[in-house]
């Protein structure tokens, strides 16, 4: 399991009061507004370590929700569960029309006329909610990092067997005669010119992957910011564009295919043969693997 940092990268000391923002980065109440100084509700602001905007609240920093956390197995229940003010009972129940935390008292005496359902049930509706949508574009951007590892893989694997060819090349050069250099040098420049009509398709292929990549991650990390910026007015309609979007994005970037790049060799000629002929006897570099077609768009 993670551990949960509990230290505040502006002030670098433990979290006083903390505030988490929409990109799950949190803060200490003080260090934000702080930074916050010189802007008003409503405005944008970047996040202090990666660069997300996140709106001010119109009550202010204050507003944001306050970062809460787990306590490990073990650890007594009373020390983590909160009490409420008035009625110094448990906050196990959430008031569908305050959306707020309440007490067994408060359901039948301030809220008693309100929707209300346990606290845990209402957190689980809420994110399976979101989840179900983020869920399947999260596992196609699983598959997107493994194939650009296994094109990076593929990379290192061409390089690699272009300078097994090359060492070939070179070492058949020294057992023959100053005439045949400029033949070394000319398969030489041939294979240079494979491998970087090699890399450009290669690379076109990781651009390809790259971009699908930036797109979906790009829909995960404003369908997480959803999770605590929606507001009531807008939760139907928002669920409804995420559930679009993912839908769109799972169509537009299907898994590629495996990635395969190019591969070479060198295959010498018999120099008896040829010696007195004013011919190549150094030998000839060969394609022998077929490059992948990716079928990203």
């Amino acid at each position: 399991m993670a551990t949960v940092t509990k230290e505040c990268v502006i002030c670098q000391g433990e979290f006083q009061n903390p505030r988490l923002l929409p990109c799950i980065h949190s803060f200490c109440l003080e260090c934000l507004e702080q930074y916050c100084r010189n802007k008003l509700p409503g405005d944008d602001v970047p996040c202090p370590v990666c660069r997300t905007d996140f709106t001010i609240p119109k009550n202010g920093i204050a507003d944001l929700p306050v970062r809460t956390y787990s306590e490990p197995k073990g650890t007594s229940l009373s020390a983590t569960r909160e009490k409420c003010i008035e009625h110094e009972d448990l906050l196990r129940m959430y008031c569908l029309d305050c959306r707020m935390k309440v007490c067994s008292t408060c359901c039948f005496e301030t809220h008693k006329t309100h929707n209300y359902e346990r606290y845990e049930q209402t957190m689980e509706k809420f994110v399976r909610s979101i989840d179900d949508d983020i869920q399947p574009v999260t596992s196609r951007v699983k598959c997107f990092r493994a194939v650009a590892a296994q094109v990076e893989a593929e990379r290192n694997k061409l390089s690699g067997n272009i300078n097994a060819v090359e060492k070939k090349i070179k070492y058949r050069a020294q057992h023959v005669i100053q005439t045949v250099e400029l033949q070394m040098r000319d398969l030489l420049q041939e294979l240079q010119l494979l491998k970087s009509a090699a890399e450009e398709e290669l690379n076109c292929h990781m651009d390809s992957v790259q971009l699908a990549l930036a797109e979906m991650e790009s829909f995960r990390t404003s369908s997480l910011e959803l999770k605590s910026n929606v507001s009531p007015n807008d939760t139907t309609q928002v669920a409804k564009d995420v559930h679009e979007r993912a839908k769109e994005l799972l169509k537009t970037h299907i898994i590629p295919s495996e990635y395969l790049a190019p591969s070479y060799t060198f295959t010498p000629v018999n120099i008896d043969e040829l010696l007195g002929d004013n011919q190549n006897f150094i030998g000839h570099v060969v394609k022998v693997g077929v490059s992948g077609k990716l079928s990203v768009k």
